[in-house]
């Protein structure tokens, strides 16, 4: 029993006396502890998110992306697309035309809302209001009836083995079929584009109107599919025998240049055919 006494003080926890913050061992202890916590940190690179680590792609998804890449090579092997514009009429004619019939529907708007209402007011003569009406009426029709064969553009539709090459396409053109397709592009009369697509054997040359009408096509099945509201369809166009004359100071290959040597062995075909006798 005396024994156990003499061990349990011994057991007793050790008092401990706090370091006072005003010891200079404290302070030069604090001290360091934050210097070297500091460098620690500034030297060790910081990582707001984890980087999941790369994987390697399964056989699978390495043949997908080989798929993938071979698939996008073979949309690059066309070296020339598939709509290729071999007429242009030229964009100072065009923009002549469009301004002419713009501005007879400005003349015609004002001799017939303006000036025809007030000769009305007026109690003038029906003779004289009469003219004042056809004044702004007849310049409309006839820019319209003058320029409404007028083709501005004309493009074709090529098969997709024409387009590998430029000597492919030029043998395509040489053995070109009737049944290739063009659309022909024509100015409504308030200057809107009017898009005729068609087949090339469907074209007839011919002179019509005065020489306003050099090409042509039968119309009667596609009017008869047409609803009684819908436009006509065109069946008489203009396209100039000779190109427009360019006057450029320097001359660059551009994307939309106008193929018209195409256009131009079309013509020959349509002029060969039409000058051949029928067999009775």
């Amino acid at each position: 029993m005396l024994q156990f006494r003499a061990i349990i003080p011994r057991l007793r926890p050790m008092q401990l006396k706090p370091l006072s913050p005003s010891s200079p061992l404290s302070a030069s202890l604090c001290r360091t502890l934050r210097s070297s916590l500091q460098k620690s940190l500034q030297q060790q690179p910081r990582r707001w998110y984890a980087v999941p680590v790369p994987k390697k792609p399964s056989r699978v998804e390495e043949e997908l992306m080989r798929q993938a890449r071979a698939a996008a090579k073979s949309g690059k092997e066309y070296a020339i697309p598939d709509r290729l514009i071999i007429y242009h009429a030229g964009t100072g004619r065009t923009t002549f035309l469009a301004m002419v019939k713009v501005t007879t529907l400005f003349i015609g708007a004002f001799f017939c809302f303006l000036v025809a209402p007030g000769y009305i007011k007026a109690e003038k003569p029906v003779v004289e209001t009469a003219g004042i009406a056809l004044c702004g009426i007849v310049p409309i029709l006839f820019v319209a009836a003058v320029t409404s064969p007028f083709v501005t553009h004309i493009h074709i539709h090529l098969p997709a083995y024409a387009r590998t090459s430029k000597p492919i396409l030029e043998r395509y053109v040489r053995t070109l079929p009737p049944s290739t397709q063009l659309t022909l592009t024509t100015m409504s009369f308030i200057s809107k584009p009017r898009y005729s697509s068609l087949q090339a054997g469907d074209l007839s040359p011919t002179r019509r109107r005065f020489g306003l009408v050099n090409l042509t096509r039968d119309t009667a099945a596609e009017n008869a599919k047409r609803s009684w509201y819908m436009f006509r369809a065109i069946g008489e166009f203009y396209v100039q025998e000779k190109a427009p004359v360019r006057r450029v100071r320097y001359e660059k290959k551009k994307k939309d240049q106008v193929d018209r040597w195409i256009w131009d062995a079309i013509k020959e075909k349509l002029d060969k055919k039409a000058s051949t006798p029928t067999s009775a």
